[in-house]
């Protein structure tokens, strides 16, 4: 539900194909997201390169992912429950969750 980055609100983020891979984009920070990975995806440019040359480059998988399926209209998600940490798993802990009930000042 929250970008790895930052906690951006994924569900209000657009799905759109980059480099043939679709994504979800954070609508915080623009931050690319495969859908079947989990990977961030940024356009990589060679500095030293007389004309540049944008290459699209995996950041690795930073989103914890889920199965969704749809089947005559059902929806069925199946949660990922693989041990491995991810930089999004931060988003579920209760140290962040205590973050948000700390009154603003």
């Amino acid at each position: 539900m929250r970008c790895y980055h930052s906690g951006g609100p994924l569900q209000n983020g657009d799905i759109e194909e980059f480099n043939g891979q679709l994504c979800i984009v954070c609508p915080w920070h623009k931050y690319k997201i495969t859908l079947l990975e989990g990977e961030c995806l940024y356009q990589a440019v060679d500095p030293a390169a007389k004309v540049p040359n944008p290459t699209w480059i995996s950041k690795g998988k930073k989103q914890r992912i889920h199965t969704v399926k749809e089947i005559n209209g059902d929806v069925f998600v199946t949660l990922n429950d693989s041990p491995t940490f991810v930089e999004s798993d931060y988003y579920q802990t209760e140290k962040f969750r205590a973050t948000l009930r700390k009154p603003k000042k």
